[in-house]
Order: structure tokens, then C-alpha cells, then sequence
């Protein structure tokens, strides 16, 4: 039960996050759109702050999760690769209001707490560096820097225009399509011609 508790005023906070500026968002809000009472609030978190870090951590947990299940799975990289774009837009389609939390609330991000999503945000890369590892071992992609594909992959998907483009009502598999055939032949291993 805590748990639920809990669980509710994140997906509250997170709601009202997305939709105002942190400092439109009143801890009075979340506690009513989580039904529990502002006590019980301030026994989960001791400030409106605290919450929306730990609201944005969450986020960048939910895609280093779904990184590494892609990671692990026995298939080729290029395979790994489509499935890590398709899951990363139907998830952002599915909470487009995700990229607007950070992109309302960009003043909160102190040193300290940039210092802690940086961290997170290199262990997503390092997932993604395995797969395009995997990628030139099988002789896919092209012998570059890993870490700097694994990166440039990654801008892709989560730059500040994603919610641009995933607003308009295109199928999401077009979308899927034209996002993977951007980034692989980009890295793909191909034979450079003299011209």
C-alpha cells in the first residue's frame, strides 16, 4: 500500500510538472490529484524540490531498463537498434508530457542534481555503446569511436525537438523508419567512394 502511495503522488507531481512551470505547481495540487491528504505528502517527500527530482530520475530508471532488456536480447544490432528507437518513441508518444517536465522546470537543474542525471544519462549511454560494439563485431557498423555513435544515437531520440515531431499525426511506424534509416546510414559500415 505505501508503495501505490507513493507511486500516485509521482504520477501526480509528474502530471503537473509536464503541464506548469515548477514554481505554478503547488504541493496542495499534487496531493489532490494523488487523493491523499498534504500530510501524507510531506511523509513521502520532505519538498516540492526532492519530488521533482526524484520524478525525474524515474524517468531516465524507466529508459535504463528498457536499454539493457534491448541489450540483452540474442539478436543482431541492427535489430537492437530498431527496437531500442521503437520503444523509446512509443514511449515518449505514449508520455509526450515527459519532455516537457525538464524543458518547464530547466531552472531547477543545480549543479548537484545535473551532476546525478549526467551519471544516469552515461549508463544509458554505456548500453547502447554495447549494442553498437555488437554492431561492429558483426561487421554492420563501422569501426568508429562506440561510445561516440552510442551518444550521437542517443541525441537523436531525446533532442528537445522529439516533442516536435512526434506531435503531428504520422504513424508512429514512419516515424520508427525514417529515425532508424537516419541513424544507420549514418554508422553503417559502407565502403567510402572517391568522388
Amino acid at each position: 500500500m505505501p508503495e501505490d502511495t507513493k507511486n500516485k503522488i509521482l504520477e501526480s507531481a509528474f502530471h503537473l510538472f509536464s503541464k506548469n512551470n515548477y514554481h505554478a505547481v503547488s504541493m496542495t495540487q499534487i496531493a489532490k490529484g494523488a487523493e491523499i491528504s498534504k500530510g501524507t505528502l510531506y511523509w513521502y517527500f520532505d519538498s516540492k524540490e526532492e519530488l521533482f527530482r526524484e520524478t525525474a530520475v524515474n524517468g531516465l530508471d524507466y529508459f535504463y531498463e528498457l536499454f539493457e532488456e534491448i541489450a540483452e536480447k540474442e539478436i543482431s544490432s541492427y535489430k537492437k537498434i530498431r527496437n531500442l528507437i521503437e520503444c523509446v518513441l512509443k514511449t515518449l508518444i505514449e508520455h509526450l508530457d515527459m519532455l516537457e517536465v525538464f524543458r518547464n522546470n530547466v531552472e531547477l537543474i543545480s549543479s548537484d542534481f545535473k551532476d546525478a542525471i549526467e551519471a544516469k544519462h552515461k549508463k544509458n549511454i554505456k548500453i547502447v555503446t554495447r549494442i553498437v560494439e555488437q554492431g561492429i563485431a558483426e561487421g554492420l557498423i563501422r569501426s568508429e569511436n562506440p561510445n561516440n555513435m552510442a551518444s550521437l544515437i542517443l541525441s537523436v531520440l531525446f533532442t528537445p525537438q522529439t516533442k516536435e515531431i512526434l506531435d503531428d499525426d504520422e504513424v508512429v511506424e514512419n516515424k520508427v523508419n525514417f529515425i532508424y534509416d537516419f541513424i544507420m546510414n549514418g554508422i553503417s559500415r559502407k565502403e567510402q567512394s572517391d568522388e
